[in-house]
């Protein structure tokens, strides 16, 4: 089983740590990939991806399951989840469980997505969702089969939707720029990404 987590992470924050951890544990045999995006269709990103490849290496680091893919920054272009889905399949095999996870904000903008309609043929969708919000699911999503058993996704290749309570962390990285722009000194980033972005002096004009 292989489980997508994706995002611009410009710059990765406590609050994707705890994704991934809950990620890990909700699929404790799975690989969990993190994938950075190249060059996202809807936002420019701020720091260089050779940045953010680097930062989101360190604070991903020690965790056994997890592995930072960097597969979007290898594919020059805009960043399509279809065209990393295919590319798993390539790498995988059509018979692999593939698990592709988003936050609600985004789920709810799947509609604006490149071929949205091809997602349930490529992998499961696991919608990472705070304890108390719903996300009403848009039409293009239809295909997917509602199941609240996250084990019965590694039975079959895809086509399943979950919902994953994730702890309500409120950051952003919005945010965190915005604090590195006021130069505050607490940043609600693991110590290894404070560390780093004082010593390239990112985001100073954020």
């Amino acid at each position: 089983m292989q489980v997508l987590f994706g995002g611009t992470f410009d710059p990765v924050h406590d609050g994707h740590v705890m994704m991934v951890e809950s990620l890990m544990r909700a699929f404790p045999n799975a690989t969990v990939h993190v994938i950075p995006n190249h060059q996202p269709p809807h936002r420019a990103s701020m720091a260089s991806s050779e940045h953010r490849l680097a930062m989101l290496k360190a604070a991903m680091d020690g965790m056994s399951q997890a592995v930072v893919n960097a597969i979007e920054l290898d594919r020059s272009g805009p960043s399509y989840t279809v065209d990393t889905l295919r590319a798993f399949r390539e790498q995988f095999g059509t018979e692999e469980s593939l698990v592709f996870c988003l936050g609600a904000d985004a789920a709810r903008a799947v509609d604006q997505w490149c071929r949205p309609e091809l997602l349930a043929e490529l992998s499961h969708l696991c919608i990472l969702n705070r304890a108390d919000q719903r996300v009403e699911i848009p039409q293009s999503l239809s295909a997917y089969r509602w199941t609240d058993e996250l084990c019965e996704m590694r039975e079959i290749r895809c086509g399943l939707l979950a919902f994953l309570d994730t702890p309500n962390v409120p950051v952003s990285s919005t945010g965190v720029r915005e604090l590195i722009a006021k130069d505050e000194s607490r940043l609600p980033v693991p110590p290894k990404i404070a560390d780093y972005i004082r010593q390239h002096r990112l985001y100073q004009d954020a």
